[in-house]
């Protein structure tokens, strides 16, 4: 006999949906330093706004706002521990904030903290995670490195960034609180690449190639979950537009000889060109005179793009 459906009680579905009702769908301006050491095709997307923000189900989003609520949790017991903990930059009174790759890039640490048993005198980067029981055993079984290399590259971007030779990695299981804690070296190689790595996605005219793990493409996440679509439509995705690393997150447009304030990068205008790598189809045909260009979609259809007004 075959099991029944699951079925979610209306109560139930009435709190994932006001989770929804909140959910921010922004399009973020700059490069993420918690996502940099990702997939550099799916920075890049994200970066040049190539396809709408993700949307998540009201229960992923509960599973997010528990780890918010788990970083003022940490920070409290920190305190609570003898720790100088220092969760806002005394100068801003905001979360420390750094910003790289000519203004492109940008990323907020949990906090920094003195009087560590360990090392009373060195100032350390903090960085809060809540994890699942599979991820922190796992964790605990390799260190933060080998079973979270995107945290370990998120804190080696803070350390780098201000100037701190350690960062103080605090992680719960979500499951059980048990605590775990380690003390990260910073690895100045491994910064001039993540530096290096930044720059080359802002500036990169063409779309990187998909550096997703072969088994997150077949179960249909990563870059698999925008192949084939076509891409949305503002000056980011405009063959026109470039970024620039000499200024405060600069972006120019060729077509018109002129910077672009964010407002307009948004707006797009009428003479949009699609960057080609986005279109899921081969050029077949262009006017440079009547700006447009004509693709065969990989469907088979034909599909002009430009030559309005």
């Amino acid at each position: 006999m075959p099991e029944l459906p699951v079925t979610t009680p209306p109560t139930a579905r009435l709190i994932y949906a006001a989770l929804e009702a909140k959910q921010r769908r922004d399009l973020h301006p700059r490069l993420s330093a918690s996502k940099l050491d990702d997939c550099e095709r799916a920075q890049w997307d994200a970066f040049r706004w190539a396809f709408p923000p993700e949307e998540f189900d009201g229960q992923k989003l509960s599973i997010f706002e528990t780890g918010e609520v788990w970083e003022q949790r940490l920070g409290q017991r920190l305190l609570d521990a003898g720790v100088d903990f220092r969760p806002v930059d005394p100068a801003t009174g905001e979360q420390f904030r750094v910003v790289f790759a000519g203004g492109h890039a940008s990323g907020r640490t949990d906090g920094e903290a003195l009087d560590l048993p360990e090392a009373p005198k060195t100032m350390h980067v903090v960085e809060f995670k809540s994890h699942n029981d599979k991820s922190f055993k796992d964790l605990l079984r390799k260190k933060v490195r080998e079973a979270k290399p995107l945290h370990h590259a998120q804190m080696q971007v803070y350390m780098g960034q201000r100037g701190h030779a350690r960062a103080l990695y605090v992680a719960v299981n979500k499951n059980d609180d048990a605590v775990y804690v380690e003390r990260v070296e910073f690895d100045p190689l491994e910064y001039a690449r993540l530096m290096t790595r930044a720059e080359r996605i802002v500036s990169a005219d063409r779309r990187p190639a998909c550096g997703c793990a072969p088994y997150l493409i077949k179960a249909g996440y990563g870059c698999a979950k925008t192949e084939g679509a076509m891409p949305s439509r503002s000056c980011r995705t405009c063959l026109h537009v470039s970024a620039h690393l000499d200024g405060d997150a600069r972006w120019s447009c060729a077509r018109w000889g002129r910077d672009l304030t964010e407002d307009e990068q948004r707006a797009g205008c009428e003479r949009h060109l699609f960057n080609p790598d986005l279109i899921p189809g081969e050029q077949v045909d262009a006017d440079e005179g009547g700006e447009w260009v004509r693709y065969e979609l990989r469907t088979g259809e034909a599909w002009v793009d430009g030559g309005r007004g």
